[in-house]
């Protein structure tokens, strides 16, 4: 039986009477003998919840007629839906455009610089800081996606993303301008804080602009773009780093970043919502600063206790462990202050006890675990075991990330004309955890048919389902809870890829030190992972003096990526099962039930 929250959001078919009520309004008129059924959404807790369900409450007798439906049998629960904020033709296209821009342009920002880095490190002679340059953006973006989500509920929408726009490309100009390491790590971590009202923002805008019915193949497009820039960002960043300079990694941020902010400016059209009486104080305190300081202090600790342990430190060091520790002690307290806050909170408890947004947690940390996982250390083993180029082994990951892509725009096209979203979640979770599962079988002499057909599997599966969520988020929630929402689902996903990368490079390093030994006595793994994936061969035969060792060394270097490897297989599973919570909805506005006994 659904719980009273969820059953604001989730409407339960009851059918107590034998005889069929007719609507009688025309607005609402129904065919003869086409049976009509009540949406109950127990007890309205809530402004939200009462704004959300007031056109079903409106109207007297008139929309508590009741219909009949016979015990055990399938019904449709149709809602109505605000269509006054809905934009058509072509200021939808620009405006879909200008975000699809603004999609690329943070999955560009993510993976343009690693093929800038080394050129950095020299420059700046920063070796030791290259964790940061990566670090210093995640640890932003991530702690700031929930409060966003309550900045995009209480203030003007436009507005705010043109502002995080600005913020971002600030941070871009910092980080093309830098001086220094230092300056350098600051542009990065102003950048992600305005990254993360970016993906938010966007998903929160389509929602408002969008009919439900035609969002999944909108959200799609802008999931897609990830891939695209996945794809052009390490390309286009070796391009930038040899034939210009690196620097141009980031100003090609400001050209985008305009298109961005011109297509949102002209063509978003901002919902009517009555803020009218809320002072701006008021609005201020209901960005919970204090929870969200609690927060972003736990996401900090816990990304640098990952980034520390094992690698700079050992896991028990008083760093390492005070780290921890810290996580531990702010992440309760941060529960607690939302627990007690209730509707003001950064993330309100009430939003987790629907069942839908707790399925798309679980499934999304989990996937983005897996998927990060993968785009990483899938150019390790080309790289380091099949001997590739950095730009080589780019093009063998093709695969992984055009068929992400192309699944991506699939699913989300199938759900826009068929409804429900549930199913196709559980086919890409499943195949995600299939193909992570064949990835692992990657071996030195893996022919090119099986490593170019597991990539598709696992991309495929994960392009098909990582989408799919952020439906589900504007299915379920009311239009004020959304921006929340789709926060919360941010959040998470961003968590699961920050704390991946930690987690698998750990893992690798690791069992490398284990494996070398074992094939190829007498070969110190610190060195081996200093020479990095590109230069082992030639490590080994200039440095070293040691050709005869490659075959041993390939074989241990491949036997610690299938270590880490393993990490996408469990986290796949652990995605599947928390899809399974999923409720059973329709983008259309209906949702299939069994109809109560009578």
């Amino acid at each position: 039986m659904a719980s009273t929250e969820e059953a604001k959001t989730s409407p339960t078919i009851v059918a107590p009477l034998p005889a069929i009520v007719p609507h009688t309004d025309d607005k609402h008129s129904v065919k003869e003998n086409e049976p009509k059924v009540v949406e109950h959404y127990g007890s309205l807790q809530d402004d939200t919840t009462s704004e959300h369900n007031e056109k079903y409450q409106q109207g007297g007798a008139q929309d508590a007629e009741i219909s009949a439906a016979p015990a055990g049998t399938v019904v449709d629960v149709e809602e109505e839906e605000d269509t006054s904020h809905h934009i058509h033709g072509i200021p939808l296209i620009l405006l879909a455009f200008g975000l699809c821009v603004t999609t690329f342009l943070i999955g560009l920002d993510q993976m343009i610089i690693a093929t800038a880095i080394p050129k950095i490190t020299t420059q700046f002679q920063s070796l030791d800081d290259v964790g940061w340059y990566g670090s210093s953006y995640l640890l932003t973006t991530t702690a700031l996606q929930p409060t966003f989500g309550k900045v995009y509920t209480y203030f003007n929408i436009k507005f705010t993303f043109i502002i995080a726009l600005a913020i971002f490309e600030v941070g871009s100009i910092i980080c093309a301008a830098a001086t220094g390491s230092k300056m350098l790590i600051v542009g990065r971590a102003i950048a992600g804080s305005g990254a993360a009202g970016l993906f938010s923002g966007g998903m929160t805008m389509v929602g408002f602009a969008v009919p439900l019915r035609r969002r999944p193949l909108y959200i799609a497009a802008l999931s897609s773009m990830f891939g695209v820039s996945s794809i052009v960002g390490p390309i286009l960043g070796g391009v930038f780093t040899d034939q210009l300079t690196w620097r141009w990694c980031f100003w090609i941020n400001l050209p985008f970043g305009a298109v961005a902010i011109l297509t949102t400016f002209f063509f978003f059209k901002n919902p009517e919502r009555d803020f009218t009486n809320i002072t701006l104080k008021a609005k201020l305190l209901e960005l919970d600063p204090v929870g969200a300081t609690f927060l972003i202090s736990a996401i900090v600790c816990l990304l640098l206790a990952l980034q520390w342990g094992g690698l700079q430190y050992p896991w028990n060091d008083s760093k390492v462990i005070g780290c921890f520790v810290g996580f531990g002690v702010l992440i309760t307290i941060f529960i607690t202050t939302q627990i007690r806050l209730g509707e003001s909170a950064t993330i309100p408890v009430r939003i987790f006890k629907q069942r839908t947004i707790r399925a798309v947690a679980l499934t999304l940390m989990f996937m983005s675990m897996g998927l990060f996982v993968h785009i990483y250390y899938l150019p390790f083993y080309f790289q380091a075991v099949k001997g590739t180029s950095a730009e080589q082994s780019g093009i063998r990951v093709i695969p992984y990330l055009v068929s992400n892509t192309i699944f991506a725009i699939i699913s989300g096209a199938c759900v826009t004309v068929l409804g429900y979203y549930t199913p196709f979640i559980w086919f890409g979770t499943a195949l995600f955890a299939i193909g992570s599962g064949l990835i692992y079988t990657f071996q030195v002499g893996t022919p090119h048919a099986k490593w170019i057909g597991y990539q598709i599997m696992a991309g495929g599966g994960s392009g098909a389902a990582i989408q799919l969520p952020f439906i589900a988020v504007q299915v379920v929630l009311s239009s004020k809870e959304m921006p929340t929402g789709n926060a919360v689902a941010i959040f998470f996903n961003s968590l699961g890829g920050a704390i991946a990368i930690s987690i698998a490079t750990n893992i690798f390093n690791n069992a490398l030190k284990k494996q070398l030994p074992i094939y190829a006595p007498g070969i110190p793994a610190e060195t081996i992972i200093q020479a990095g994936a590109t230069n082992i061969r030639t490590f080994l035969e200039d440095v070293l003096k040691k050709p005869e060792a490659l075959p041993g060394v390939l074989e241990a270097y491949n036997k610690a990526l299938t270590q880490a490897y393993i990490l996408p297989i469990a986290v796949a599973i652990l995605s599947f099962l928390g899809s399974l919570l999923f409720e059973w909805k329709s983008v259309k506005g209906k949702k299939l039930g069994m109809a109560a006994p009578a």
